[in-house]
């Protein structure tokens, strides 16, 4: 993985990164193969893994991997530990709080 694990695995308080308000996180990662067939493999194998359900949108394009993941903000630590374990290929490019628009819609009218 291309960022650091450990600095997301070493936060005692997601709290400060803006996540401690928030139930659910999102990571969006990429992965590169080297053959279509790689890349089969490799997609077959991440949902036979626990990190499977936590997937919420999958595309492959030939030899390239984009996932998003969908996973409690106190799921986070596992979710990139087994990511890089499951599937090292993955480069993780960006982890935010999930945000649900009907949710904030209507927080400002009660």
């Amino acid at each position: 993985m291309n960022m650091s694990l450990a600095w997301a695995v070493s936060r005692r308080k997601l709290h400060d990164e803006g996540f401690g308000s928030c139930q659910r996180v999102r990571i969006l990662a990429l992965a590169h193969f080297p053959n279509t067939e790689a890349s089969r493999e490799r997609i077959r194998a991440l949902f036979h893994s626990p990190l499977g359900i936590y997937v919420s949108q999958a595309q492959r394009e030939g030899c390239e991997l984009r996932l998003e993941f969908d996973t409690a903000s106190e799921d986070l630590a596992f979710t990139l530990r087994t990511l890089k374990r499951v599937l090292p290929e993955a480069h993780v490019e960006g982890i935010a709080p999930r945000v649900f628009a009907h949710r904030v819609s209507t927080r400002g009218t009660s």
